[in-house]
């Protein structure tokens, strides 16, 4: 093999003589190489080289063409004729051990997965990354034809094979974050290869980011309904249910990338810290800077309403900023205009406002972006697997539970005082909604009467509604 030809298909045809790269010929030279590169050691009969070459469209000669190639080809790859000989069966190339990327990509694949099924982690991660780099670009590149493109999906279905068993061993070396990005790319390139997304799903719970796992799964679905008009396999549901399961029964101080003692909620002190922000904003940049926090406000929470203060206060700045400058005199100038006397008023009105009312608002953070991802995984797990979400006691404020459900309450199970003490339900509706089980839905209490429109707009992102148990039991 040292002093033969070395060759490669994972990528453009090519051929080496040791570092020295050998000229092929015309591109049907090197397609007739393809052939025979396909099926290494072989033979190969001339109708197939032909069809392959030329599909549809072959020449009256295509014997002696090939034959011509043939001898092109053993020029450029041999000083005598046993590389590459003509048998009874059709033209055979005679391909050493190890001289074809692809056969040395599958061999390394081969040990790779030997190496981890014995625990030798790091040889196995160094073989799988080492056959990757085999690869230097589209298989059989520049080859046009059905034989070629049939050959060219199984190529990059191996690739994608050999992409997933890199996380697997990457994951079970403790490297979850770092596999993420590299797992994106492939199914960038091989969207439909369902293993890949498996492993993303494993790595991005792994590495603490269930709702993204979570979100990965949703993105497959409807890639996987758009494109084939069918559910993800059993694989993949399985682990959706897996990672629903996990984060509803583990708790936040021990899930995977939260540092101990941390929760989902807000810590202590940051309320404190965003008050004294909102109090001094107003104050140290006077009037114009009254709009900042709520700004802040509004993006943190998704609000409407703080975004609406946030113009508000925005326009008064603006408002202020006019008033100031349509005198062009100095403003300390001892004769004042009518439109400065009103500028100068209105600045600390509106900074003393905006300090006031930006206390009150950070002293009651409200919803948040780690609530909401916490209801979301809740309304998963409710959907996929009731029976557990009723055990877990999803949608239960009444219940000790070992994980937050980001505040949900369950019409069907919760019992009417928790109901009662949602904003602007009281006792009443409470009552009427309890009654009504086990048919009320969100969708159904304001055109029921159990709630008025307006409050259900208000709370219904906090309502949901697992399944009632069929035994009766209850939770």
């Amino acid at each position: 093999m040292s002093d033969g030809p070395r060759f490669e298909i994972l990528g453009p045809v090519r051929a080496f003589r040791g570092p020295v790269a050998l000229d092929l010929g015309p591109a049907k030279q090197r397609a007739v190489l393809a052939v025979l590169l396909l099926e290494p050691g072989r033979p190969v009969p001339v109708r197939r080289i032909v069809d392959a070459v030329w599909g549809d469209g072959p020449p009256e000669n295509g014997t002696n063409v090939v034959q011509k190639y043939v001898a092109g080809l053993r020029r450029a790859l041999e000083p005598d004729r046993e590389l590459l000989a003509l048998t009874d069966g059709g033209y055979l190339l005679r391909v050493p051990e190890g001289a074809l990327d692809l056969d040395a990509f599958r061999s390394a694949l081969t040990l790779a997965a030997q190496q981890h099924r014995a625990g030798r982690l790091t040889d196995a991660a160094g073989l799988v990354r080492g056959a990757l780099d085999m690869w230097h670009g589209e298989p059989l590149g520049g080859l046009t034809g059905p034989v070629f493109e049939s050959a060219r999906i199984r190529l990059a279905e191996e690739r994608a094979t050999a992409g997933e068993l890199w996380s697997t061993i990457e994951l079970d070396r403790g490297n979850a974050s770092a596999v993420v990005a590299g797992l994106n790319r492939m199914i960038q390139e091989f969207p439909l290869h369902e293993g890949l997304r498996v492993q993303l799903m494993i790595a991005l719970e792994r590495s603490g980011r269930q709702a993204e796992a979570l979100a990965a799964f949703r993105d497959a679905r409807e890639f996987f309904l758009d494109e084939l008009g069918a559910e993800p396999g059993a694989r993949m549901q399985a682990e959706h249910r897996r990672i629903l399961r996990t984060e509803a029964f583990t708790p936040a101080e021990e899930r995977p990338g939260a540092p101990l003692g941390e929760t989902d909620q807000p810590e202590r002190g940051r309320p404190w810290l965003e008050m004294a922000a909102a109090a001094l904003a107003p104050i140290v940049l006077c009037a114009l800077g009254s709009w900042i926090y709520f700004g802040y406000a509004a993006a943190q929470r998704r609000s409407l309403r703080e975004l609406l203060f946030a113009a508000g206060y925005l326009a008064g700045s603006v408002t202020v900023l006019v008033l100031l400058l349509i005198d062009p005199s100095p403003v300390d100038s001892s004769d004042l205009s009518r439109a400065e006397e009103i500028g100068l008023l209105l600045v600390p009105v509106l900074s003393l406002t905006a300090s006031a009312h930006g206390v009150v608002l950070a002293a009651h953070p409200g919803d948040n972006h780690q609530a909401r991802a916490r209801r979301e995984l809740a309304r998963h797990f409710a959907a996929t697997d009731p029976a557990g979400a009723r055990q877990a006691g999803i949608g239960r404020p009444d219940l000790l539970r070992p994980f937050d459900d980001g505040g949900l309450v369950d019409l069907n199970h919760a019992p009417v005082q928790e109901i009662a003490r949602m904003p602007g339900v009281g006792p009443g509706p409470a009552r009427r909604i309890v009654a009504g089980r086990p048919y009320t839905r969100p969708e159904e209490v304001a055109d029921r009467g159990l709630l008025p429109r307006r409050v259900l707009h208000r709370i219904r992102r906090w309502l949901i509604c697992v399944p009632p148990d069929p035994s009766g039991r209850g939770v």
